[in-house]
């Protein structure tokens, strides 16, 4: 970062995941449509993350576009589902949570439903930037009726490298809270099964939508 102030960074990371989103969400990127798609940077040293507010369309992001959440807290809400199940009060306690999101400059905005997804990469995946993207091949191959095949194993040899020993397939969930934890708990299971402690990029696919999300790790 060009400066250690406090208020700088904060800056610098909303004009920087500012510049991620317009250039994913591009028409000739063919990465997103309208407001799909998402993308989250952590403050680790400040416990929270900076993630898109609901509803604003990736190729037009900008700074005031983005809002603050509490990292441990999300954690905790992950955490409380995995072990009890999905329930109203925790369905409640992320509502309320996304709500009180606070832009870089302070105003209310609330945070984008997939907010979890990001979650996740941030505290299983250990990345620091997170992507989630629509490609229209992607998606094309989750229209297949041998989507499943499709993704039971790697094609490419760099493909193993980068994404890992093989794509990570889960069933749709609800966007919200059911959706973080299926992701929650699908990539608890691809780490114990993989031994892998962290993992750069990942595929996951939900029945007729397939996603892309691309973790970074420093």
């Amino acid at each position: 970062f060009p400066s250690h102030d406090k208020r700088g960074i904060m800056s610098t990371l909303a004009e920087e995941i500012s510049d991620l989103a317009v250039r994913a969400g591009a028409p000739d990127a063919d990465l997103t449509i309208l407001a799909e798609g998402n993308a989250a940077v952590l403050d680790a040293a400040g416990d929270r993350f900076l993630v898109k507010a609901s509803g604003v369309v990736m190729g037009e992001a900008t700074a005031e576009d983005w809002v603050w959440v509490g990292l441990s807290k999300s954690v905790e809400i992950l955490e409380d589902a995995y072990k009890k199940g999905r329930t109203p009060a925790l369905d409640e306690a992320l509502d309320g949570l996304l709500k009180s999101a606070v832009t870089p400059n302070g105003a209310k905005k609330k945070a984008s439903i997939e907010t979890l997804v990001h979650v996740v990469a941030f505290h299983l995946l250990e990345s620091t930037w997170s992507l989630h993207t629509h490609p229209t091949p992607v998606v094309a191959l989750a229209a297949s009726t041998e989507a499943a095949e499709h993704y039971s194993g790697t094609v490419f040899p760099d493909e193993s490298v980068i994404c890992g020993p093989i794509p990570l397939y889960l069933p749709y969930d609800e966007p919200g809270l059911s959706l973080g934890l299926g992701f929650y708990s699908g990539a608890k299971r691809y780490l114990d099964d993989f031994q892998l402690i962290r993992v750069v990029s990942l595929i996951t696919l939900y029945i007729s939508l397939l996603d892309y999300f691309f973790c970074i790790q420093n």
